[in-house]
């Protein structure tokens, strides 16, 4: 499988302390490791955003949303 290379991921939090916010990020991190990352989406240099509207009732929840997006980002970029 090719790599696909993180620099660098920002999150704007509100309502969450810097412990959860962590455990998030690395939530997120695990998610897009574990995640079947469509080929056609590896190389090249891209900025993605996404958008989490709401609190999920979880940062389990929340980070799978995350993740979900991302990949959808990906594989409409690719």
């Amino acid at each position: 499988m090719d790599e696909i290379r993180i620099d660098r991921l920002s999150l704007q939090l509100t309502g969450l302390s810097e412990a959860e916010g962590r455990r998030l990020a690395q939530l997120i991190v695990e998610g897009l490791t574990a995640a079947d990352v469509p080929p056609s989406a590896v190389g090249g240099s891209r900025a993605l955003r996404v958008d989490v509207a709401g609190r999920s009732p979880s940062l389990e929840t929340l980070s799978e949303q995350v993740v979900a997006d991302v990949l959808r980002e990906l594989r409409r970029s690719a």
